[in-house]
C-alpha cells in the first residue's frame, strides 16, 4: 500500500464559485498529521497486504501453504492492529477503514485456518466466501491508496 504519493492541497474557496477542496479552515498544516500518519502506516500495512497476497496465492496451491499463509496473514494483522492502537489516526474516517480492513484480514486468516483444521479445502462455498473477504481486502486497500 503506497500512502505516501498523496498529494496535499490547501483549502481554496474561489470567491463567488464556492468551489472548495476542503473544510472552510482547512489548511495544509490540517493534513500534515494525517499525511505522516499514511506514511507510518504504510510500512506497518505493507506486510499486512504481502500476506493477504500470499494467501490468495496459496489457495491454488494446496493445504500446508494455505496454512501457513494464513498463519503469516493473522500475525502481521495483529502487529498491525497493536500499532493502530497505539497510533490513533487523526482521520476518523480513514481509522476506521484501516480497522475494517484489519478485521476483515483477521476473519479471512482465521477461515483458511479453520478450513485447512477442519478439512473442508474442498469445499466450494467455504472457498468461495474466503475468495470474497480477499477480494474485499483488495477493495479496502485500493480506497486505502486513493485516500
Amino acid at each position: 500500500m503506497v500512502f505516501c504519493g498523496e498529494v496535499v492541497r490547501p483549502s481554496a474557496r474561489i470567491a463567488g464559485f464556492g468551489w472548495n477542496s476542503g473544510s472552510p479552515n482547512s489548511s495544509i498544516m490540517d493534513t500534515e498529521p494525517i499525511v505522516q500518519w499514511r506514511i507510518k502506516a504504510t510500512s506497518v500495512l505493507q506486510p499486512v497486504t504481502c500476506a493477504k497476497r500470499r494467501l490468495s496465492a496459496s489457495l491454488s496451491v494446496n493445504e500446508f501453504a494455505m496454512s501457513v499463509t494464513a498463519d503469516e496473514l493473522e500475525a502481521t494483522t495483529g502487529e498491525a492492529t497493536a500499532w493502530m492502537a497505539a497510533n490513533e489516526c487523526p482521520d476518523l474516517a480513514l481509522g476506521i477503514r484501516v480497522a475494517w480492513m484489519l478485521n476483515i484480514c483477521l476473519e479471512a486468516a482465521l477461515i483458511a485456518k479453520r478450513t485447512v483444521d477442519e478439512s473442508f479445502a474442498t469445499t466450494e462455498p467455504v472457498m468461495g466466501s474466503l475468495g470474497n473477504l480477499l477480494a474485499v481486502i483488495d477493495i479496502y486497500s485500493q480506497t486505502l491508496e486513493d485516500w
